[in-house]
């Protein structure tokens, strides 16, 4: 079955003053090292005081770091190790004289959010907490990182975009890990509630980002009126303790994290993971030992970094190097989130939300939001042809397909575009012909249907929407990745609506409590590019969206209750097709487990990568959560100090299969300019299983010791 990029997408902030994207300040490119991450430490100011409990917590989500598959770009990458883990970061927020007034609110170093995750997530929260979390106060987003797990999802569509090279796309290991770690944050995050205030920055990031769809982005009558195709803007929520310790803070910013391409292996929260982790690194280091960092996403849908990856479509390209693509963009939000450090306002104000679930096969939108086209009504989901060609940072390359394929110029022998007419480019499009003769809807309008998800029961019809004020910041929570000029359209109908209870400024939070593809406007959807092929319920989905989020402001507005007769589709009892697991691990009789096979050189210099492999087992064993498969120790006063491990970004932990039943496990150190001269060493841990009896029992092998000089 052949899927591509499914990118999926989270969404920014902005004021009603900033509906034009448009800041006065301005970003240059740092001088970053890995290890620093290149920023001085942010000073701490004292904001003033607030009404609010906050609370701040960080967990492992890190699933299999080998022979599993991964989500978001559908190219059945298979993970061969780890390049920096990944983590759930949460936030809580309540009223400190009403504190059941909470909201949570969540990122998570995923591709995407699925609704399996948040309803498992509620069930395990409801039974420590009772009703204190509920579906509605609760919001689960995911930062959209192409380089994570995948088969997480309870929906096929989204299983086939997982899959491995043995075409399993499900692992019950990986949603073990992922819900049991957004647990655990929330409850660190819970459990560390105090006093507190919050203060909220915007900025503009100028240039970091570029538009991969200007011919769609151009049809919008309105593009003319902006003097940027992508939102800029950056917004940045702080929270700080009343004693003026800093807390944690949650950052806004459009764009995809897809620095690494989709021929990366090693799993790793990708340019935001970068940034999360030199934030954190600084605070933590400076002033707070827990202080969490989330670098959350924005209305990215067609927003990618300016300098492309290694293997974007022509004119996207990037470096060659991976980690440099991730190192520039990462680090270009990381100044930023720096400089509005100290500048953000006091928040102030209550806490409040409204959400339910609606069935969008079939919705109905009022004429008020569809531009003049009258009532409309929303189509069965289906992908179109155009989303098999995967977008401009994750290119499929597949004969005869690419965006802008419409029903009018469509053909076998693509007389009409002229865009690729090659034999084998016909034969392409007279194969997926048979499939999408059968399965075209003319609710769909302009999009040719491919995959008729909805009908094959592959995509869920039911959708949550919710709306959470934090005082005068509103979070828009939407599960899609909706596009520059949607994320616009919204902000601007819910500020009409909150701005006389004092809301001014709005995130659009995408990737939030599921996944449902893309969201164009109506404009977008008609040139069927990328994105709009990926529009699921047809060319009014977006109308419909904001239909929603209006009356959830005005009930929110008004004190009014939300009514919903959807229920989230709960397929927990059911088992999906896995990859075998680990049946046992073996080795050489005259190896140990742990044995180094290749050692170190005796010194080496800064910038030079050290290389150590050794003796191992599957990963599959034991995910060492909240753990390490490496070390990287340095001798201080006579003893072994930790001093990296798999979570830093210039380490990176490959496994590797040898014949049946052996593993090879290498680790790498990128040594940064500012590694301390002196004498290291590199430390594997592993856990091996016993064939006969099942038992996994954990080893540890150490290289020989070597000078950075």
């Amino acid at each position: 079955m052949l899927l591509t990029s499914l990118c999926a997408a989270t969404v920014t902030l902005n004021s009603v003053a900033c509906l034009s994207d448009v800041d006065n300040s301005t970003a240059d490119l740092p001088s970053v090292s890995a290890q620093t991450m290149g920023i001085d430490s942010p000073s701490i100011a004292k904001p003033t005081a607030s009404e609010y409990l906050v609370g701040a917590g960080k967990a492992d989500i890190t699933g299999p770091a080998a022979e599993t598959g991964m989500f978001g770009y559908a190219a059945k990458q298979v993970v061969t190790g780890i390049n920096d883990r990944l983590y759930s970061r949460a936030f809580i927020i309540a009223e400190a004289d009403a504190e059941t007034n909470r909201i949570v609110y969540v990122s998570a170093d995923l591709g995407a959010m699925f609704t399996a995750v948040k309803v498992e997530v509620i069930k395990r929260l409801q039974v420590e907490f009772g009703t204190l979390y509920t579906d509605e106060n609760v919001m689960l987003t995911a930062i959209h990182t192409h380089v994570g797990n995948g088969g997480y999802s309870h929906q096929k569509l989204y299983q086939l975009a997982s899959q491995d090279d043995t075409q399993a796309g499900y692992s019950q290991q990986t949603f073990e890990a992922i819900v049991d770690g957004i647990v655990r944050s929330i409850k660190r995050a819970h459990n560390s509630l105090v006093p507190g205030k919050l203060s909220l920055a915007q900025g503009k990031l100028a240039e970091a980002t570029r538009n991969r769809s200007l011919v769609a982005y151009h049809a919008n009558p309105e593009a003319k009126d902006f003097d940027s195709s992508v939102n800029e803007v950056m917004t940045q929520l702080r929270l700080d303790a009343a004693d003026d310790t800093p807390l944690g803070l949650i950052n806004w910013f459009a764009i995809h994290p897809t620095s690494f391409s989709n021929q990366f292996s090693h799993l790793s929260a990708d340019n935001k993971g970068y940034a999360q982790l030199g934030m954190e690194a600084k605070l933590r280091q400076q002033h707070n030992p827990n202080f969490v960092a989330a670098f959350a996403n924005a209305d990215e849908g067609d927003v990618v970094a300016s300098g492309g990856n290694a293997y974007s479509a022509p004119g996207y390209e990037g470096s060659e190097n991976e980690w440099e693509n991730v190192i520039r963009d990462g680090s270009l939000q990381l100044k930023k989130a720096t400089e509005l450090w100290n500048q953000g306002h006091p928040v102030s104000g209550p806490i409040d939300t409204r959400s339910r679930w609606i069935n969008l096969a079939g919705y109905e939108v009022s004429e008020n939001f569809t531009q003049g086209d009258g009532p409309q009504k929303l189509c069965v989901p289906a992908r179109g042809y155009s989303f098999a060609s995967g977008a401009e940072n994750g290119p499929s390359d597949i004969p005869g397909i690419y965006e802008g394929m419409t029903k009018d110029t469509l053909s076998i022998s693509d007389k009409v575009n002229k865009t690729d007419r090659s034999v084998l480019g016909s034969a392409t499009r007279a194969a997926f012909g048979v499939v999408g003769s059968v399965s075209q809807d003319a609710c769909q309008l302009e999009k040719p249907v491919l995959l008729p998800t909805g009908k094959w029961g592959w995509v869920n019809s039911q959708q949550p929407v919710q709306l959470m004020r934090i005082g005068n910041l509103g979070l828009i929570a939407i599960p899609g990745e909706p596009t520059t000029m949607v994320g616009r359209h919204l902000r601007q109908a819910v500020a009409k609506e909150l701005a006389p209870i004092g809301v001014d400024t709005l995130v659009v939070a995408g990737l939030a409590n599921n996944y449902s593809g893309y969201v164009t406007t109506r404009a977008e959807y008609a040139q069927q590019h990328y994105e709009g092929a990926s529009t699921e319920f047809g060319p009014y989905q977006a109308s419909a969206y904001q239909q929603e989020y209006v009356q959830l402001a005005q009930a929110l507005r008004e004190g009014s209750k939300v009514t919903s007769e959807i229920k989230p589709p709960d397929r927990s009892n059911k088992r999906f097709a896995e990859r075998p697991g680990v049946t046992f691990d073996d080795k050489p009789v005259n190896q140990a487990w742990g044995q180094v096979l290749i050692q170190p050189k005796d010194s080496y210099h800064h910038n030079e990568l050290v290389s150590v492999t050794f003796r191992g087992a599957h990963p599959k064993n034991n995910l060492r959560t909240e753990d390490t498969f490496l070390k990287v120790q340095r001798l201080h006063q006579g003893k072994w100090r930790d001093y990296l491990t798999d979570t830093d970004f210039e380490t990176r932990y490959t496994w590797e299969r040898e014949g049946i039943a052996y593993s090879k496990v290498t680790i790498d150190w990128h040594i940064n300019s500012d590694t301390p001269p002196g004498t290291y060493r590199i430390m594997h841990l592993g856990d091996w299983k016993n064939g006969w009896d099942g038992t996994i029992t954990p080893y540890a092998g150490v290289s020989h010791s070597f000078k950075v000089e």
